[in-house]
């Protein structure tokens, strides 16, 4: 005999994915109490706590609870779906997960052709850091990640989407803004702003250290968006691999990007997901989409 339901595990779901009984009660539009209640049927139903509470800090999931979460998911998914093959619609919800300097950049677009081409799809973002997103992934915090190929680990699948090349970042009243292409050498001359992004800096300061190169660093920065901000007021200059179709930083001062003379190596970017769960109806649509509309980019 079954002792529980899918609306029971719908609620868990929706609870331990948004870290908290009031935010899943908004968005399943039903009250706190009933989240609340699910929760606790299903945890004198398993024998297993589910989630941790934290008194006004929301909820976590326990380790046990985070294995029922992916399942629970699972289940749910193939539910919504057993009319598939008629209606061509999938439905439910995914864990979308981001490296924070590039999602402002892919996301959006990824969102609005979500949003036109599956309705019934619930995405729920999350923006990481390079060193969160695998082990959030492996948790089952994080059903699919676009992030870069910088950090791959066993028990992950890696797909490429594309490569990007470093440019210099520069003032738009810089001197080298005037050349079509910088050289490297005149570039590390200059007072340098560098990217606080473990693994991503790390990668960077690599590369430049095996051609003989060290920046002069005369700022660290936190942010992409602060990191654009240094620049573009003349505290110095950088190497990215993000350009923004934008040219102006917060505070509209404008910015350059410029090619570099020399080649470095390029950074993949990459969709990453779970290798021992297999994707469901619902993150096969969405693996598929990112893959056509990166490919596409």
């Amino acid at each position: 005999m079954i002792r529980y339901s899918l609306k029971q595990l719908s609620y868990f779901v929706a609870a331990a994915e948004l870290r908290s009984t009031c935010a899943a009660a908004r968005q399943l539009h039903v009250s706190q109490p009933s989240i609340s209640g699910a929760i606790k049927q299903l945890e004198a139903s398993f024998g297993q706590t589910l989630v941790i509470r934290q008194k006004g800090q929301g909820i976590t999931p326990t380790p046990y609870g985070r294995e029922l979460m992916q399942r629970a998911k699972h289940l749910l998914n193939l539910a919504s779906n057993l009319d598939s093959d008629c209606t061509t619609e999938s439905v439910g919800s995914v864990l979308l997960g981001c490296f924070v300097d590039i999602s402002p950049y892919y996301l959006p677009m990824v969102l609005l052709n979500l949003k036109q081409r599956y309705p019934g799809i619930d995405p729920r973002v999350i923006n990481a850091e390079l060193t969160e997103i695998p082990g959030m992934l492996k948790r089952g915090d994080l059903d699919i990640a676009i992030s870069y190929g910088v950090l791959q680990e066993e028990g992950l699948i890696y797909e490429r989407l594309k490569s990007v090349t470093p440019r210099a970042m520069l003032p738009a009243d810089h001197e080298l803004a005037a050349l079509e292409r910088v050289p490297l050498k005149r570039l590390m001359e200059e007072p340098f702003v560098l990217s606080d992004a473990p693994y991503s800096s790390d990668f960077l300061l690599m590369t430049l250290s095996g051609l003989g190169y060290l920046p002069k660093v005369a700022h660290n920065a936190q942010t992409f968006e602060l990191q654009r901000g240094m620049v573009a007021n003349n505290l110095g200059v950088s190497l990215v691999y993000t350009q923004p179709l934008c040219s102006r930083s917060y505070d509209g001062k404008e910015l350059v990007y410029r090619p570099l003379q020399e080649e470095l190596p390029a950074q993949d970017i990459v969709l990453v997901r779970n290798s021992h769960l297999e994707l469901t109806p619902v993150t096969a649509a969405v693996w598929e989409l990112v893959r056509e509309l990166m490919t596409d980019l």
